[in-house]
């Protein structure tokens, strides 16, 4: 599927624009992380932009999450990697590679980015990794961003914390135009 097709796909399942602003930010977050790893930065992109699709459908039932959304993917014939990525980001048991693990860290630190970028005048033009790190350690600020899966990182995908918010914000900022920030 490229990339126009699943725009539009998430356009078309998502309620809200808050969602496909999330998809579009953890896309940009996964195709940098693709970059630094040397992996295949479509199928990356397409597992951070598809890995809450079907989140504004099942709210917290906690169960049905991102089965949903493979159902709906399978239905699309998207490759199953990227429905294992879509599936690794709620069930740990599909964890079994680089990017299905990566889909993890992303998620959570794409919330905060997004959330740092809504607060600066700039956007996230400018952005730097120590006022992230700052943002990170404020429990109050995006309370609902998972801090483990943001500061696990190292253990998650061997890539220091500092090195993984430079690139997920270089990541955020590849899509920033698209999603206003």
């Amino acid at each position: 599927m490229d990339r126009e097709a699943a725009v539009a796909l998430c356009r078309e399942k998502c309620l809200k624009k808050t969602t496909v602003r999330h998809l579009i930010s953890v896309e940009g977050v996964m195709r940098a992380l693709a970059g630094r790893f040397e992996q295949d930065q479509d199928l990356w992109g397409l597992t951070g932009l598809f890995h809450d699709l079907d989140q504004d459908h099942t709210g917290d039932d906690a169960a049905n999450h991102a089965r949903l959304a493979a159902e709906w993917l399978r239905e699309a014939a998207v490759d199953e990697r990227v429905i294992n990525g879509v599936l690794a980001h709620a069930y740990e048991e599909y964890r079994t590679d680089l990017m299905s693990r990566a889909v993890v860290h992303a998620d959570a630190v794409a919330g905060l980015l997004v959330a740092a970028a809504l607060v600066r005048p700039e956007r996230s033009a400018g952005m730097k990794v120590s006022s992230v790190k700052k943002k990170l350690k404020e429990k109050a600020f995006a309370p609902g961003v998972n801090r483990d899966e943001v500061v696990d990182v190292e253990q998650g995908i061997g890539i220091p914390l500092d090195e993984f918010l430079s690139v997920s914000i270089e990541g955020l900022q590849l899509v920033a135009p698209e999603i206003g920030l």
